[in-house]
């Protein structure tokens, strides 16, 4: 799935990153995520509220994080948002984290897209 169908469908702020996982030689990019269903468009009553699952963006490059290394701990996504890019066909994303000692974490790439997969 392209990225910006992805933002379109899904809304992830507060949503909650488990652990982050980046394979510069496979050019993958993978978030376990607690995803808040209750946020979502098509989220019914009754439904449980969160849910596990894994974000995987592949063509991956330029990926930078600060501060570098980081440390996942359960960290909110504050923003989830594509930036303008003319270099190339690739999506440019920028993602913000906050946890809970106050760390603010930005991770930005480019990636060819992306996909939801829950267990």
């Amino acid at each position: 799935m392209k990225i910006l169908e992805f933002i379109k469908t899904y809304y992830l702020h507060d949503s909650i990153v488990e652990k982050l996982t980046f394979c510069q030689s496979e050019q993958q990019l993978e978030l376990a995520v607690e995803m808040c269903r209750w946020q979502q468009t098509f989220f019914q009553e009754g439904e449980p509220e969160m849910q596990l699952g894994r974000l995987i963006f592949s063509g991956v490059s330029n990926y930078k994080i600060d501060p570098d290394p980081i440390l996942i701990n359960s960290d909110e996504i504050l923003v989830f948002e594509l930036l303008p890019t003319e270099e190339c066909e690739d999506e440019k994303c920028k993602i913000v984290l906050y946890d809970t000692i106050n760390d603010v974490k930005i991770l930005l790439f480019q990636a060819k897209d992306v996909q939801w997969i829950v267990p």
